[in-house]
């Protein structure tokens, strides 16, 4: 579980290192910035991070630090502690965690039992679900972006699967 969360952690580090600061920070009336979903993602794994020593992750508590939303330096510095705490972690995958959430704007946060291993997975999928929409984000603003970035492995699997079917019918009858 860890190596895919440094994986996914890898690709966020591969999209925005060196991307133009302006692309990093855009966002137009109908969308956030490739910088807010990157901060998004770093403070959820953080979170994880500075819960496994006390047994409880509580997603609301958040720096919500700007600083990553308008700086890829930042975010680079950010993922690149993240990759170096989740290398140092000696996990228990079956660490039994309570895990804090909002979950409806008008009712309080809830708190429910987890694991390590769970939270983890959560990150991954949490993490390519963003990196979707940030590859979307920097391909509309030209740049290029891995065809696999954003992609779920399950997604990614099931391509490399029909791959070699489909290349042996390309030469067939046309």
């Amino acid at each position: 579980m860890l190596n895919a969360c440094l994986q996914s952690i890898e690709q966020c580090l591969e999209v925005i290192n060196g991307l133009p600061a302006a692309v990093y920070r855009y966002s137009s009336t109908d969308t956030s910035s490739i910088g807010i979903h990157t901060r998004h993602i770093i403070e959820r794994i953080q979170c994880v991070l500075e819960g496994v020593s006390c047994g409880t992750v509580n997603y609301d508590i958040r720096a919500r630090n700007q600083d990553l939303e308008t700086s890829s330096a930042s975010a680079e510095q950010a993922l690149q502690e993240i990759c170096a705490r989740l290398a140092a972690l000696e996990p228990e995958p079956e660490q039994e965690l309570q895990i804090v959430e909002s979950v409806h704007q008008d009712h309080a946060a809830v708190t429910v039992a987890s694991t390590l291993d769970r939270e983890l997975m959560g990150l991954v999928s949490h993490t390519i679900h963003h990196l979707a929409i940030i590859a979307l984000l920097a391909r509309s603003r030209g740049i290029r972006i891995g065809a696999d970035i954003g992609k779920a492995p399950s997604t990614l699997i099931h391509e490399r699967s029909i791959a070699p079917a489909s290349r042996a019918g390309q030469g067939a009858v046309k």
